[in-house]
């Protein structure tokens, strides 16, 4: 199979940059090359038609006249239904559901009104907003075509064909990959060149994340009640689902870094907002790791279980959606659910042996097919602190999760007096708090136990020199390992360059330690010849060079990893007279 594309993962955190310039944007729909918008790391949102630069997730809500930048009102989300047959168009789909009795008749109307809005806006726009506002109607025609119209499908789809609608025929036109954002809505949302404006459910889910650290109850449950109401009913369970196509995959389709950020991101909300409702919906959210792909995204093996990042995709194994999904599966069983321990034992018992084969000794491996880049391996890097954090604590609930039988279920409704459900992991001084067993000076903290200097720490029985007792210390170890590769340079082991001659092609060969941009220079008599830079991975490689003379010649190969370090080796190569 192909390598696959990388999800964009940025909106695992909240992230506060400048504004690039963009407030007060036009927002006409003059010529394309002066409605440009240059890319921002902010969300951008849609504000009276000029643009905000907000953090993910933003909900201006009263600030702004929502009259002016909300589209109308759709029915609420139906109950779960049969799909509509293959082969109708768009409208005929609504009119078939709506004869069964799986869609009312209002709502059909509704649907029907919204469409063909959007194909009137279609019809008087030109160039990339005609594109891109025909291309998202276009996928709503292939999932009817394809027999995949079901009601609970509906307001996810028809949200995004009028946000695409208001945003191209009264926004600027914004660079690829820029999130986005309306008023009155917290959803973060992302354009795609050529599938127009898409919710960006992993960037939402990591904007509810952001919003419990902050501390934002009230944005926390306006985020978290806005994607309930945009799942749809898969596998058994409740689901994102992605309706774009993407390297291959067809919509709709899931992942497990997304599913396991929103299981995240509820038991978050039912920690902070008292709700134990959460946790339901969290564990409605498990169907699709428990199904095989295309359905879900769960992938046997010998071990226990892989989560993959596409449910189109069984073979491509991304190990940091893996962990991400790991950690989400962690934070519910915590909370005492008994399926969500099961899956994250499952998974767990699969993570612990591949994820030394994720490790080159000096870098990440994104998937099975090449290295990170450097905002994968950090992320990468940070899940594994994570799910190192959690894998360590010893408390009861803790240890249940991590050991099955070894202590009795816990309750999963009661709330803590540290402020989350019982058994939590944030209260400063319980169990697991800052003083408490697993906290910064308790049993396993770094003067404990378990810590730098102790029985488990890196000098101690299970530490470098010991003997592990703790199989889930491969999170720590590759998290630090990961973590230490970010100071250190490219190693470079050239071969002797040997028969060379003037004017004849010879080969230098050389192993790199990790991906880099790397150049060949060539030194002769005080002059030195430059010779361009590729980017290169971990391994042998092989530069072609043709001295023009014969002499002393000095060869150096320069490598900068994407952390920025810089190694270099050079030889001296003596250069015969051209036969």
């Amino acid at each position: 199979m192909l390598p696959v594309r990388p999800l964009l993962m940025a909106g695992c955190a909240v992230v506060l940059l400048g504004l690039c310039g963009v407030a007060g944007a036009s927002a006409t729909n003059r010529p394309e090359q002066h409605a440009r918008v240059p890319y921002s790391s902010r969300e951008l949102v849609l504000d009276h038609g000029r643009l905000r630069a907000e953090r993910l997730g933003t909900n201006l809500g009263a600030r702004t006249a929502a009259a002016t930048t909300t589209p109308p009102t759709l029915p609420a989300t139906p109950a779960p239904g049969a799909a509509a047959s293959r082969g109708l168009s768009f409208v005929r789909a609504l009119a078939q559901l709506a004869q069964r009795g799986e869609l009312t008749a209002a709502s059909a109307a509704s649907y029907t009104t919204a469409w063909t809005s959007a194909q009137q806006s279609e019809r008087h726009l030109s160039g990339t907003r005609h594109k891109e506002l025909g291309a998202v109607l276009a996928t709503l025609r292939a999932i009817a075509r394809s027999g995949a119209l079901t009601p609970g499908r509906l307001p996810a789809l028809m949200l995004t064909v009028q946000r695409n609608q208001q945003w191209w025929t009264g926004a600027p036109i914004v660079a690829a990959d820029q999130r986005v954002g309306f008023p009155g809505s917290s959803l973060v949302w992302e354009f795609y060149p050529g599938q127009g404006l898409e919710i960006q459910w992993l960037g939402t889910f990591g904007a509810a994340d952001g919003f419990y650290d902050d501390h934002e109850a009230t944005n926390l449950a306006d985020l978290i009640d806005e994607a309930l109401s945009l799942s749809v009913a898969r596998a058994g369970g409740i689901a994102w689902e992605y309706d774009f196509s993407f390297d291959g995959g067809s919509p709709p389709w899931v992942s497990a870094i997304t599913e396991g950020t929103a299981v995240e991101a509820l038991t978050g909300a039912a920690t902070m907002l008292h709700d134990s409702v959460y946790l339901t919906d969290a564990h409605d959210a498990l169907g699709i790791f428990q199904a095989k792909p295309p359905l879900g995204i769960e992938s046997p093996t010998s071990a226990g279980a892989w989560y993959l990042i596409y449910s189109f995709a069984p073979h491509e194994r991304v190990i940091n959606a893996f962990i991400q999904s790991l950690i989400g599966l962690y934070d519910l069983a915590y909370q005492g659910d008994s399926l969500a321990q099961q899956l994250f034992t499952r998974g767990n018992d699969e993570a612990r042996l591949a994820l030394p084969g994720y490790n080159t000794g000096h870098w990440s491996l994104y998937d099975q097919f090449g290295e990170s880049d450097l905002s994968y391996h950090e992320l990468l890097t940070g899940f594994l602190q994570t799910l190192c954090s959690q894998t360590r604590e010893t408390t009861t609930q803790a240890l249940w999760v991590l050991g099955p039988g070894t202590t009795t279920t816990p309750s999963s409704g009661a709330i803590g007096t540290g402020g989350t459900l019982a058994g939590g992991s944030t209260g400063s001084s319980g169990v697991s708090g800052s003083t408490g067993t697993s906290g910064a000076t308790g049993t396993s903290g770094s003067t404990g136990t378990s810590g730098a200097t102790g029985t488990s720490g890196s000098t101690g029985t299970s530490g470098s020199t010991g003997t592990t007792t703790n199989p889930n210390q491969v999170y720590c170890a590759t998290a630090a390992a990961f973590q230490a590769d970010l100071k250190q340079p490219p190693q470079i082991v050239m071969r002797p360059v040997l028969g060379a001659r003037a004017r004849r092609v010879s080969d230098i060969r050389f192993t790199l330690s990790k991906i880099s941009n790397v150049s060949l220079s060539a030194a002769y008599d005080g002059k030195t010849s430059y010779y361009g830079t590729l980017q290169l991975g971990h391994g042998a490689h092989t530069f072609t060079w043709r001295p023009s003379r014969p002499g002393g010649w000095t060869l150096a190969v320069t490598a900068v990893d994407l952390a920025g370090n810089r190694g270099v080796q050079s030889e001296t190569v003596s250069v015969a007279p051209a036969a």
